[in-house]
Formats: C-alpha cells, sequence, structure tokens
C-alpha cells in the first residue's frame, strides 16, 4: 500500500495516482480505505480539485518516503532504459537558470525518454534540503551549499557578474568607480528573507552571498523578484545594477545597454546541482547527471579550467 499512498501524495488525485500506478481506480479507492483504517486518520480530503492531504499523511509522507524509494531501488531493474523512463524529474532553480537552461534541459530530456515529465521549482523555498531528502525534489540548483554528509553535489556552472546601465547613461562610456557604485541609484534582487522566514544561509541574493560583509554599501531603489527584469528596468532608466553576464547579452547586443567591470574583487557566482545522497545508486540518476552535465555546458558554457 506505500507506493499507492506515494502516488497520492504525489498526485493528490484519485484518477491520476491510479494512472501513475497502472491501476483501476476503484482499486486505489479501496487501498485508500484500507491506509485510512490502518492509520487511522484520513490522510486525503476531497476537495474540488481532488485530494487534500492531511498533516498526518505530510508527516507520513517525510517519514516513509525516503525509506520507499531505498526499497524501490533495490528492487528496480539495473538495466535502465531511458525510452521507458516515466518518472517525473523536479528540479528547484532561480527564475534566472530557468530561463537560461530549462528549454535545453526540456529539449534533451524529451529526446531520450519521451515518457518523461519536467517539473520547476522555485529556489526560494525554505526547506529545500528537506524536500530532496523525502524526494519531493529530485535535484536543485543554488549558489549555496548544502552539508555535505547528507547530499552530494556537482558544480554545474561559473556566472560572470557585470554592472549595467543604459547607453544613455552620463557615465555609460567612462564606467563607474566605488564611489559611484556607492551612491547612484541602483535596482536590485529581493533578498530571499523577503520570502522566507526563518533563519539559515538562503537569505541573501548572489552578491551578497559572494562578497558578505566587504560589500559596498548601495542605494538600491528598487527591488524585484527576479533577475530577468532588471536589464530592461535599467536600459529605461538611469539606474545601475549587478547582473550575471549572459542576462545582459540580449540587450547589449542591441545597444540598449553598456556593461563594465564591478568596481571592486568579486568572484564569479558558482551554480552547483545538489541531490541527496540516497539517489547516488539510482541508474536513472547516473543517465540523468551526464544529461544535467551535458545541457549545463549548452546553457552556461565549459566550466573554466582549474588554476
Amino acid at each position: 500500500m506505500l507506493p499507492i499512498f506515494e502516488a497520492l501524495m504525489r498526485e493528490q488525485h484519485l484518477s491520476r495516482a491510479a494512472e501513475r500506478l497502472n491501476m483501476s481506480q476503484p482499486a486505489v479507492s479501496n487501498a485508500l480505505k484500507r491506509l485510512r483504517l490502518e492509520f487511522e486518520d484520513d490522510l486525503f480530503v476531497r476537495t474540488a480539485r481532488g485530494l487534500k492531504p492531511t498533516q498526518r499523511a505530510f508527516d507520513l509522507h517525510d517519514r516513509i518516503q525516503p525509506a520507499l524509494v531505498s526499497i524501490l531501488d533495490g528492487f528496480e531493474d539495473r538495466g535502465f532504459e531511458a525510452e521507458t523512463f516515466s518518472r517525473t524529474i523536479t528540479i528547484a532553480m532561480n527564475h534566472a537558470v530557468e530561463y537560461l537552461w530549462s528549454g535545453a534541459l526540456l529539449q534533451a530530456i524529451r529526446a531520450q525518454a519521451p515518457m518523461a515529465k519536467l517539473k520547476v521549482h522555485p529556489d526560494y523555498s525554505d526547506d529545500i534540503p528537506n524536500q530532496l531528502k523525502a524526494g519531493h525534489l529530485s535535484y536543485a540548483v543554488d549558489y549555496n551549499l548544502l552539508p555535505e554528509d547528507q547530499f552530494s553535489s556537482i558544480a554545474l556552472a561559473h556566472e560572470k557578474l557585470t554592472l549595467i546601465c543604459s547607453a544613455d547613461h552620463p557615465k555609460a562610456n567612462s564606467g563607474f568607480d566605488i564611489a559611484d557604485f556607492e551612491t547612484l541609484p541602483q535596482a536590485s534582487l529581493l533578498r530571499r528573507s523577503e520570502w522566507i522566514r526563518s533563519k539559515n544561509s538562503r537569505r541573501h541574493t548572489p552578491l551578497e552571498y559572494l562578497m558578505g560583509e566587504e560589500l559596498p554599501n548601495r542605494n538600491v531603489v528598487v527591488q524585484v523578484a527576479s533577475f530577468l527584469s532588471i536589464p530592461s528596468i535599467v536600459a529605461s532608466t538611469d539606474l545601475i545594477a549587478v547582473v550575471p553576464q549572459q542576462l545582459a547579452d540580449p540587450l547589449l547586443q542591441t545597444g540598449a545597454l553598456c556593461a563594465h567591470d564591478l568596481p571592486f574583487e568579486c568572484p564569479d557566482v558558482v551554480l552547483h546541482l545538489f541531490w541527496h545522497k540516497s539517489r547516488n545508486r539510482d541508474p536513472s540518476h547516473i543517465w540523468l547527471l551526464d544529461l544535467l552535465k551535458d545541457r549545463a555546458r549548452v546553457a552556461f558554457g565549459a566550466m573554466p579550467e582549474r588554476q
């Protein structure tokens, strides 16, 4: 019954869970009745949109899912074939990475595994480590680091940060010094702490994360939820901003923007792909990891050589 419970938690819909399991809807409904008796709880409440898990169901899933993944992995046919792979690949990433990467990634996945599905989640959730551990997320892309004793990772890409301004900005040709950076009005990304409440390291913009206390003062006059809107805002105003180079490239090519080096030393943003260690022996993960790395090279360019 536990795989049925897992499917109901993922789909939160009786008929979709039955389809996922290749079972009849009455068989899944009967299994749900047995689960309710076993755990002495409704587990799922019917709504207009399907089934809403109770708090007891969420608690059970957090405890059961990691063990269920390990058990199913033990019985899984080791002769993995991408053509028959039909799972949903769930990845958390920020809007900029989604914009640059998800199209090429989906194209590659569908070319090799036409039955697979891709679901992209936002990266500002406070509970991403636990979602990876519980199996709600397959992967997460982030510039923050996760504990090495629980999670495996690879570096996907290095993103260079650049200072942008409109082409008709008074300093467009001369560039910016540190005094300009500290005083001129800026557009910036909304800090993660505006989205989430708990106290952890996932609270900063990339620039704040990289520079820490060494970040110069800034005159931030507008904050937005996504990097994607900043280049167009800067192109039509007297604001400056710090963004990943690739996001500025389209407007740089049209001549609407100018780009300059930052007036201080700043390392590149290193994007890491994280997954829970329980996935390491899953043959689908081994296949998918190669695909993810290949598509990252297409989207972000080759990783720089180690110095």
